[in-house]
């Protein structure tokens, strides 16, 4: 199958990235120390888009499950990014009980206060503070520039972790629970948030983050009434090794109305 891929879809509809800027129809952000634009196609560009995966073997793994398939044929130009882990780490952090307008402006706000200035076709744009930068900020002045609330404390204190050595790139290639478990001892990222990083930076497919939408829609849908972390599990099991794929699809479709996520006929 050829390659697809709808900019406008995963960088700035889909919540799995939070700072592109649409540029005279052009799609870039500062991601990794370096403008990146959705015309790029150097090897960091097809990495960081997904280029080399084949995304129509998902609907094998949807099995049964029928509105898994619905969801991805629904959605053929989505792709599934590998951000840096530190940049998706930050933007799930912010994200914690935020919508996504909410969270866009978090993560530009941090960026431009605190991070490196770049310039596409004379826009500027603002890249990801580091962690040694982040660590030393004080955090009622944080809390003001970037009205990030209770946040602010969690930023820093996974910003001092990083700096002090938490091998956070690292855990890409540790077996899936291993690793978020490892996730979960930083400052403010619970499950929900260890699933985003997982999926988004750090590579693990399997990784099935559950939130609201997600949720009723494995309720219903799915017929599996239970925790979220037993969702997650039981999403794993029945949609195989890269059912984060599919989950992202899901979520998408769940969310913009797609998909009748209450089953109702």
């Amino acid at each position: 199958m050829e390659r697809q891929f709808d900019a406008v879809l995963t960088l700035m509809d889909s919540a799995q990235v939070f700072h592109f800027q649409n540029i005279n129809g052009v799609y870039a952000a500062a991601v990794g120390g370096r403008v990146l634009t959705d015309r790029d196609d150097d090897p960091f560009a097809r990495d960081y888009f997904d280029d080399e995966r084949d995304y129509s073997h998902l609907l094998d793994a949807c099995g049964e499950f029928e509105i898994a398939r619905r969801a991805l044929l629904m959605l053929p130009g989505l792709r599934v990014l590998n951000q840096p882990p530190w940049e998706a780490l930050i933007q799930f952090i912010l994200s914690a009980n935020n919508n996504v307008k909410r969270i866009r402006t978090l993560v530009n706000d941090l960026c431009r206060h605190y991070g490196e200035e770049f310039e596409y076709d004379g826009v500027k744009l603002y890249g990801f503070p580091s962690p040694d930068t982040l660590s030393k900020l004080d955090e009622e002045k944080l809390r003001q520039n970037v009205t990030c609330g209770y946040r602010a404390k969690y930023l820093i204190g996974t910003a001092k972790m990083i700096k002090d050595g938490f091998p956070l790139d690292f855990l890409r290639f540790r077996p899936h629970e291993e690793a978020r478990k490892m996730l979960m001892t930083l400052p403010g990222v619970g499950g929900k948030v260890a699933d985003c990083v997982l999926l988004f930076g750090l590579r693990h497919a399997s990784s099935f983050p559950v939130d609201v939408w997600v949720e009723r829609l494995m309720e219903n849908w799915f017929h599996i009434s239970s925790s979220r972390e037993k969702m997650r599990l039981e999403a794993i099991r029945i949609l195989g090794s890269e059912c984060g794929l599919i989950q992202q699809a899901l979520f998408h479709a769940a969310r913009t109305g797609l998909i009748d996520i209450e089953n109702k006929g």
